[in-house]
């Protein structure tokens, strides 16, 4: 779903700052794998997917935005 927006996003000419979220969200995604792969267990919670998770749904709101306001 964060592909579709991100391709929607972009796909009319964006402004640089939503390029930027674009980016940002990606990392968040490898953040959030790189906390999955380096936690020794799923119960208990670990900064780096919380920082993942956190950032996603944080540039997901602003891409959301921007997708709203380039209508």
């Amino acid at each position: 779903m964060l592909a579709l927006l991100m391709l929607t996003v972009g796909a009319n000419d964006p402004p640089t700052w939503t390029l930027w979220t674009m980016g940002l969200a990606v990392a968040c995604r490898y953040v959030f794998v790189l906390g999955i792969l380096t936690c020794r267990t799923m119960t208990a919670p670990h900064p780096l997917r919380f920082a993942g998770a956190a950032g996603t749904y944080a540039t997901g709101l602003a891409l959301c935005i921007a997708g709203v306001t380039s209508i």
